[in-house]
């Protein structure tokens, strides 16, 4: 497939700003957490996240083959999860911020989109790409009615503070950070590494190692909460 001027430059931004937000999403897991490094680190993964938005929103206009929509399912609800794991940590404990009154009926609409799109692909509507799992749609969904549940169960408690509100910022931060490194290293982003370890087991483990240090991080919150109670 060849790809115009505009084609180009989009994709190489969109590599750029994907490699970007990897690094700087490992780095704010990796760093010691209040430190400068950390939140400076994190503020970077949140606004190239934005970036990379703005990117995809122009492909759609730009180029009818740049993005799917799984692609679109997968970035918006990335977003997502960034922006309200951001707003968890800036807003004062037990506060809610009106991106909390708005969340819910947002990751609602991705949730519902996926699920159209999904059951679209099933019955022959929808049609996909070889590389593209259906599976995918509805695991999507299922996660965006999943974060749906607990921001409304946030809202009607009037805000988090403590564990649970550390607990929501880390999941929701790292689960971004999870499928960036998964798009990276196995998913669409594979094609800069060689033929000959692309789809190899070594490329897994990056996505393995962020997918543990988070249940790592979660269970040692969870167990000082407890110890201290």
């Amino acid at each position: 497939m060849s790809y115009g001027p505009t084609d180009t430059i989009l994709m190489v931004l969109h590599g750029l700003i994907g490699t970007g937000i990897v690094a700087a999403g490992v780095t704010a897991l990796l760093s010691r957490k209040g430190m400068r490094l950390h939140r400076n680190s994190g503020k970077a993964f949140v606004v190239l996240y934005f970036l990379m938005g703005l990117v995809i929103s122009t492909s759609l206009f730009a180029s009818a083959t740049l993005i799917s929509t799984l692609g679109i399912v997968f970035t918006a609800l990335i977003i997502y999860l960034v922006l309200t794991s951001w707003v968890t940590v800036k807003v004062p404990p037990s506060t809610l911020s009106r991106i909390n009154y708005a969340a819910p009926a947002v990751v609602i609409s991705i949730g519902s989109l996926a699920l159209f799109w999904g059951c679209q692909a099933l019955t022959g509507r929808l049609q996909l790409a070889d590389d593209i799992p259906v599976a995918a749609y509805f695991a999507f969904a299922a996660l965006a009615f999943f974060a749906a549940h607990r921001d409304i169960s946030v809202v009607r408690r009037g805000g988090i503070a403590g564990t649970p509100r550390l607990i929501r910022h880390l999941w929701r931060m790292c689960l971004a950070l999870y499928f960036s490194v998964a798009t990276l290293f196995t998913g669409p982003g594979s094609v800069i590494f060689p033929d000959a370890i692309r789809g190899s087991w070594p490329l897994v483990i990056p996505e393995m190692s962020v997918a543990a240090l988070t249940i790592y991080l979660v269970v040692r919150l969870t167990r000082a909460d407890t110890q201290r109670g």
